[in-house]
């Protein structure tokens, strides 16, 4: 059973630290998605409730409009810390009034999400300068998804999202993020997307301290045969090159076949392709 309330709120806007944006906006406090490795767990300490992260959604309330001149033109982000479609936006429209005051300033407007309710806001996403869509992936296995991703769309209805809005003529992307060592299949990734994507950028798993225990117990379950890799990835102070390694051979994997990509982890931060 999940908690909801409203929240009121100043503003709508937060200043980016994502390097490439003037601004993000997370239109709800928290995520009904529960992915196991959600690393914006860590907010539920600023929030002020018991329940567990995924248990409990605030909508923020804001009377105080966005305003076109400070963002036309601007670079704007959707979202950072939440899913700007989780399944409860279906009832509150938080997201599509936003997006509608997002086109009236002629924002430059990036979202990044796991559910295909987005394909609702396509009439809005048509009338915007410069809108760019974007899913993440950790893996095309279903069975993976329902693991660890459990309130996100399903793998096929993503894809399926991808593939109309590139036929109505919306930028598209892919995030192969977070990538779970010995799980991912990146080059699954790749092959089941190409055809609709205009880029992609590609993150490891980043295992911070708050949630290292919970994702090394979902690991221990479902996925026990990796767990020396695991251990070895992060849990010893050993040095290793996994990520480089992994980073160097999607970057060649995707030059040789002029596929536009981002490498976000490892020492190999770069972007390859055309």
């Amino acid at each position: 059973m999940i908690t909801i309330a409203t929240t009121p709120v100043k503003t709508y806007l937060s200043k980016s630290k994502i390097p490439g944006f003037d601004y993000v906006i997370n239109p709800y406090i928290g995520c009904p998605h529960k992915c196991v490795y959600c690393y914006a767990e860590y907010m539920r300490k600023f929030t002020g409730h018991s329940e567990e992260w995924g248990d409990f959604l605030d909508v923020k309330e804001c009377n105080i409009p966005l305003r076109p001149g400070k963002l036309f033109r601007t670079r704007v982000m959707l979202s950072s810390v939440t899913d700007p479609y989780n399944p409860y936006e279906k009832q509150y429209q938080l997201t599509r009034r936003l997006l509608e005051q997002l086109q009236r300033c002629q924002a430059r407007v990036y979202i990044l999400t796991k559910s295909a309710l987005l394909l609702r806001d396509i009439d809005l996403f048509k009338q915007m300068p410069d809108c760019e869509v974007a899913f993440s992936f950790s893996s095309t296995d279903e069975s993976f998804r329902q693991l660890a991703e459990p309130g996100a769309s399903p793998v096929a209805e993503r894809i399926n999202a991808l593939k109309v809005l590139h036929e109505s003529g919306i930028k598209t992307a892919v995030m192969g993020a977070p990538l779970f060592p010995g799980i991912s299949d990146w080059k699954e990734i790749i092959a089941q997307t190409h055809s609709f994507v205009s880029r992609y950028g590609f993150d490891g798993l980043n295992m911070r301290p708050a949630y290292q225990r919970k994702v090394l117990a979902f690991i221990e379950q479902h996925y026990p045969q990796t767990l020396p890799l695991y251990s070895a990835l992060f849990l010893k102070d050993e040095p290793t090159d996994y990520w480089k390694k992994l980073g160097d051979e999607i970057q060649t994997y995707c030059q040789n076949r002029q596929i536009r990509a981002e490498i976000y982890f490892g020492s190999s931060r770069s972007y390859s392709g055309n």
